[in-house]
């Protein structure tokens, strides 16, 4: 099922936490002190950096997490983050994307 965003009629899907065409909070989430502004990260965009660059932190340094991507990078020679970044990759991959977003909201 669809619903229209409140702020610019954006069709959603009834999961979706933020709209994905002006980034307003939906639903109840809105009240929830949730900043309207706040711009989640993409599961996809990340798992598919986690997939091919995850061995350097690329994933980390996206999601806004410098010191995990800073720690990938320095380690990168050992190929320890390299498969971190594909097992990562997986989980994200199967992930929803309400999962992910309320995953983001955590660690933020």
């Amino acid at each position: 099922m669809q619903h229209a965003c409140s702020q610019c009629g954006t069709k959603l899907d009834l999961e979706m936490i933020v709209c994905s065409g002006c980034g307003a909070g939906q639903h109840m989430d809105a009240f929830a002190g949730v900043d309207p502004d706040v711009k989640l990260k993409s599961r996809r965009k990340t798992a598919w950096l986690s997939l091919f660059l995850g061995g350097f932190g690329a994933h980390k340094f996206y999601l806004g997490q410098p010191f995990k991507g800073a720690a990938y990078l320095l380690f990168c020679w050992t190929l320890v983050p390299s498969a971190l970044g594909v097992v990562e990759a997986i989980r994200t991959f199967k992930m929803t994307s309400l999962q992910f977003q309320f995953r983001q909201r955590q660690l933020a």
